[in-house]
């Protein structure tokens, strides 16, 4: 006789539940740097459900570009195990900063939000794809963020980096999965196979405001 379980009242209960942890909170050093991913069947604008055929699923991430100034942040991992999450920005970054919200940010914080979303080591990856159609987000986190730790976080003009809290925390992942033998790649695909999590961060948008940065936390992707 099966024992239907009450769904749980808090995030404490939920993670209970499915046994998971929330992920410490990391500023990286670049110390390590995510890499390009290399298709090996499809050119740089290829599909990801084609490329990663009969392997094991990799996170892809697909942002959301509309309404800058309130943007929505989406994951979507594609067929067969296709699963979406979607919330609306917060104005808070996960180390307490306040930030204007932008379609950049946007990007980003969908990136980290998957790679953030399960402890993927554990469940014996030893590699994350990452797809996404943002060259900010896919160069930015491969190329440019070395050179801006270099300049300490300045741009070549001098500025301050935009969104340093969340390339911070992304090189701070970079680092966490670099311990645990996992290693992290960004994919830049075409604008065309983003409609799904488009529409899913659309709709994040008439979500309430969110404050403080919170971590999806999704089981069994």
């Amino acid at each position: 006789m099966a024992t239907i379980l009450p769904p749980p009242e808090s995030k404490e209960e939920f993670l209970e539940m499915f046994g998971m942890t929330i992920p410490e909170r990391r500023r990286g050093t670049g110390r390590v740097f995510p890499t390009q991913y290399a298709p090996s069947r499809v050119g740089p604008t290829g599909d990801p459900r084609v490329e990663f055929l009969g392997r094991p699923g990799p996170i892809n991430d697909f942002m959301e570009r509309t309404a800058p100034k309130v943007p929505g942040a989406s994951i979507s991992v594609p067929e067969p195990e296709a699963r979406t999450c979607a919330k609306r920005l917060e104005n808070n970054g996960p180390f307490g900063d306040n930030a204007a919200q932008t379609s950049n940010r946007a990007e980003l914080r969908a990136a980290l939000a998957a790679l953030r979303a399960r402890q993927w080591s554990d469940d014996g990856y030893r590699t994350v794809v990452i797809a996404t159609d943002s060259e900010y987000v896919a160069q930015g986190v491969t190329e440019w963020v070395r050179k801006w730790v270099g300049n300490g976080w300045k741009t070549s003009k001098g500025k301050n980096v935009a969104n340093r809290d969340l390339w911070e925390l992304l090189l701070g992942e970079a680092e966490r999965y670099q311990e645990c033998g996992l290693a992290i790649q960004f994919w830049r695909i075409d604008r065309s196979l983003n409609h799904v999590a488009d529409a899913a961060a659309a709709k994040a948008l008439t979500d309430g405001d969110d404050e403080n940065f919170e971590d999806f936390m999704v089981p069994g992707i």
